[in-house]
């Protein structure tokens, strides 16, 4: 993995973003958004500039923005972020472009949701269109050491929660009728998808499939991910205040802990011996440039410095893997153009950077030269058959031993570990009627360009090779000299097919088949 500088000077970027076309904005927490037009091109004027009415401090600000799934007909998107005095309120509001698509009309805000906040941290601020139209936003506990007004477990409350909504033309919004609690009733509060979570900064939704990714913020000692399947509709209960990632924590009038959704990556703290201290979710890779990236959800922490990707694996687990140590601190979020490639902000340095597999076009092959396999030149090789490891086979040339897929893994020369098509090696051996026990192999087959036979052993190693076509007609001749045990024949000018391969020697007669194909 590679990290490609992108844009910069855009300090206290905290997410990014795209619209549907070539442009990616870039959200600051002071209370701005900017343009990024092309590598390393940031418009100088501001899409949007509400610094005025943000309240800007710590954990508050401008937090996250998403376009309306019909933002190129109707102009709108929506943001995120505190407003007021003293601890704030976190606001969620509509906006709409002007007739500059490059500037939106500051005076153009519908405040659709409004939540006081009980101190000055905790405020999450994910937003996001999920592929089912509806409007998903985060807000975090409000704040406090161990959530002191449990907000996470209250459903009567929107804090500590993920919100799904669906905003209406008028600038208000629906409930969406599969809502976990549409019809809950009393203090229940509808809007309410997924509850039980402390600081869920960052989350993304799988434009896929709609699988919910998100990034709890820990306490004292653990960060952790979570995933909800798109479609689930019964309200998940990550856990909070009742567990910290696996941990107990309070658990004091908890649900049994059977009813809880627990994290598939819990991240330690300097405490329980990790680096990490505020994790990011990101997005689940679903570009084409990357082939390696597909379907991985990678994420970071702002701590560490870690990029990482989490993905499923065959026995319907998952897997986590360290994908690049970056060395930076400040990592704020990681979003997508409409591409889906992925692009990650950091707060601190102000630097955008585009996320690259620099080995996507890296390549190994096989090809067949006299009686061996030949590997892509590199610095180390390690040769598989059928899947399984050949013992002490660390070689650029391989003669195989039998038949099957080869393939072998090479470190080339930048570094990069590829693993090569598989090439199928077949070998022929067909015994003349003499019935004397010498056999004619015949490798590779297929062939494309050349093909080898190895000779049957006779008394003066002497032999005559004919290769005939399906009509019995001679195409090529050749003879062996004295102590010649294999002929390398050219098939480039020959049609795909099958053609038969006979060798007579002092012992007999021999015959095989050659398959010809381009």
């Amino acid at each position: 993995m590679e990290l490609v500088p992108w844009a910069d000077q855009l300090e206290l970027a905290l997410d990014i973003t795209h619209c549907g076309d070539d442009r990616l904005f870039v959200v600051r927490q002071y209370g701005a958004i900017f343009l990024i037009t092309d590598s390393m091109q940031v418009s100088n004027v501001e899409f949007l500039d509400i610094s005025s009415r943000v309240l800007f401090n710590g954990e508050r600000g401008l937090l996250g923005m998403a376009f309306d799934p019909d933002f190129a007909t109707n102009g709108h998107f929506y943001v995120n972020y505190v407003t007021g005095t003293g601890d704030g309120v976190s606001r969620i509001s509509r906006f709409t472009v002007s007739a500059d698509p490059n500037v939106a009309d500051p005076n153009s805000e519908v405040i659709l949701l409004s939540q006081p906040q009980p101190s000055p941290i905790h405020k999450a601020g994910g937003l996001v269109f999920g592929p089912d139209g509806y409007l998903y936003c985060s807000l975090g506990d409000g704040g406090g050491p161990n959530d002191p007004n449990n907000e996470g477990q209250d459903l009567s409350s929107w804090l500590g929660t993920i919100l799904r909504i669906k905003p209406e033309a008028d600038g208000s919004y629906s409930i969406p009728p599969d809502n976990p609690f549409a019809l809950a009733g009393g203090d229940t509060l509808p809007e309410i998808w997924a509850y039980g979570l402390r600081n869920p900064y960052r989350f993304g939704i799988d434009p896929l499939n709609g699988d919910l990714w998100i990034g709890d913020v820990g306490q004292a000692d653990w960060e952790e991910l979570d995933r909800w399947p798109g479609g689930a509709n019964t309200g998940p209960n990550f856990g909070w205040r009742c567990y910290e990632a696996n941990a107990p924590f309070i658990t004091t009038g908890c649900p049994d802990s059977t009813t809880l959704e627990f994290p598939l990556v819990a991240l330690a703290h300097g405490t329980q011996g990790g680096t990490a201290c505020a994790i990011v979710a990101g997005e689940v890779y679903r570009g084409t440039r990357y082939p390696a990236l597909y379907g991985r959800h990678l994420y970071t922490d702002f701590c560490s410095g870690e990029l990482r990707s989490i993905r499923p694996d065959e026995a319907g687990g998952w897997v986590d893997e360290l994908l690049l140590t970056t060395g930076m601190l400040g990592l704020s979020s990681i979003g997508t153009d409409r591409e889906g490639e992925l692009y990650l902000t950091n707060v601190i340095s102000g630097v955008i950077h585009r996320i690259v597999d620099r080995c996507a076009d890296a390549a190994a092959s096989i090809t067949f030269v006299g009686d061996s396999l030949v590997a892509t030149e590199a610095s180390t090789y390690q040769w598989y058959v059928n899947g399984e490891v050949i013992t002490n086979a660390t070689d650029r040339y391989l003669i195989p031993t039998g038949n099957g897929n080869y393939t072998v893994e090479a470190t080339l020369a930048d570094g990069c570990v590829v693993i090569s098509p598989a090439y199928l090696f077949l070998s022929t051996a067909l015994t003349g009627p003499t019935g004397n026990g010498h056999t004619l192999h015949i490798r590779p087959v297929p062939a494309s360009d050349a093909v080898r036979i190895d000779l049957p052993a006779s008394g003066d190693g002497l032999a005559t090779l004919y290769l005939l076509d399906t009509h019995g007609r001679v195409v090529h001749q050749a003879n062996s000299t004295l102590g010649q045990v294999h002929i390398l024949l050219s098939v480039e000018g020959l049609a795909d097919g099958l053609y038969s391969v006979r060798v007579t020697d002092a012992s007999g007669t021999h015959s095989g088949r050659v398959v010809v194909l381009h």
